[in-house]
């Protein structure tokens, strides 16, 4: 895994608020995460199932968190 810092970066500066970000090599999922966080939409790719679950449960953390926040803002 790496700092979420460096996609957060990169996704800020190559793309706008609804763009798809593409991983091909999701891993962890650390990018796909950053792009979530950013309001990006997302598509990962991993071929192990052991980092695809792992991305997986990550990233629905945070549309699960984002979720809450919205409907807090609602309420």
């Amino acid at each position: 895994t790496f700092s979420m810092d460096i996609p957060t970066k990169a996704i800020k500066i190559l793309s706008y608020k609804n763009d798809v970000v593409l991983d091909p090599f999701a891993g962890s999922g650390t990018s796909l995460v950053a792009a979530e966080i950013l309001d990006r939409r997302w598509l990962g790719i991993e071929l192990s199932p052991n980092y695809a679950e792992i991305a997986r449960g990550r990233v629905q953390h945070f549309v699960d968190e984002k979720q809450k926040v919205k409907v807090e803002e609602v309420n």
